[in-house]
C-alpha cells in the first residue's frame, strides 16, 4: 500500500534528475560561439567529465520518468474502465517523449564523449551539428508530451481522476508545449509532471469514481 501511494512521486525524482543533469552541462558553448571557444571546451578534461556526469544523471531521470508514466497509465486505466484507450495513448506518448528526451541528451553530450574517447574530436562544425540535432529531439520530446497532458486532462474531466481545475489547466499547458521551439515550454512540461505526481500521490488513498457513473 505504501508503494501504491508513493509510486507517482517517481515523477518528482525524474524531473530532479533531468534538471540536475541539464544544469551540470549548462555551461556548454552556444553554436554561435567561435571555433576556438568550442575547441577549447571539447579539449577540456573537466568539461568532458562534467558532461559524462550530467548525462548519467539525466539518464537516471529518464528511468524514473518511465516509471512515472507506467504509474500514470495504471491510474488512468483504473479511472477510465473498459479498454483503457486514454491510458494506452498517454503511456505510449509518454514513452516516446522520454526516448526523444534521452536522444537529445545523447546528442548534446556526444561531442564531449567522442573527445574523451579519441582525444581528437575537437571539431566545432561537428559540435554545432550534434547540438542542433539534439535540440530538435528536445523540441520533439516536449511537443509529444502535449499528447500526454491532453490525454490526462481528458481522463480528469471525464472520470474525475484528479481535480477538474487541473484538467482545464492541462489543456492550456498542452497548447504551450506546442511552442517548445522557444525552449521555456520544456520547463512547463516538467512542472506539469511534478504537479501530476504530487496530486496522484495525494489522492492515492481515495478510490476513483466508478466509470459507469460518469458522463460519457
Amino acid at each position: 500500500m505504501r508503494w501504491e501511494r508513493l509510486s507517482p512521486l517517481a515523477g518528482v525524482l525524474a524531473v530532479a534528475g533531468i534538471l540536475v543533469g541539464f544544469a551540470i552541462n549548462s555551461g556548454s558553448p552556444d553554436t554561435n560561439d567561435s571555433d576556438a571557444k568550442i575547441s577549447s571546451y571539447l579539449a577540456s578534461h573537466s568539461h568532458q567529465v562534467r558532461n559524462f556526469a550530467g548525462f548519467f544523471l539525466f539518464l537516471a531521470g529518464i528511468l524514473f520518468l518511465l516509471v512515472f508514466f507506467w504509474v500514470l497509465r495504471a491510474r488512468l486505466a483504473a479511472a477510465e474502465g473498459g479498454p483503457g484507450r486514454l491510458a494506452a495513448l498517454a503511456y505510449g506518448c509518454g514513452v516516446a517523449s522520454a526516448v526523444l528526451w534521452l536522444a537529445a541528451a545523447i546528442f548534446f553530450t556526444g561531442p564531449s564523449v567522442a573527445a574523451n574517447d579519441t582525444s581528437k574530436f575537437h571539431d566545432p562544425s561537428g559540435y554545432r551539428l550534434m547540438s542542433d540535432i539534439g535540440y530538435q529531439f528536445w523540441v520533439a520530446a516536449v511537443v509529444v508530451g502535449a499528447l500526454v497532458v491532453w490525454t490526462t486532462s481528458a481522463a480528469v474531466l471525464r472520470r474525475g481522476l484528479l481535480p477538474r481545475w487541473f484538467g482545464w489547466l492541462g489543456i492550456l499547458v498542452g497548447v504551450l508545449l506546442l511552442l517548445a521551439v522557444f525552449f521555456i515550454p520544456a520547463f512547463i512540461y516538467m512542472g506539469w509532471i511534478v504537479v501530476t505526481a504530487v496530486l496522484l500521490a495525494w489522492r492515492a488513498g481515495r478510490a476513483p469514481p466508478a466509470a459507469g457513473n460518469q458522463p460519457a
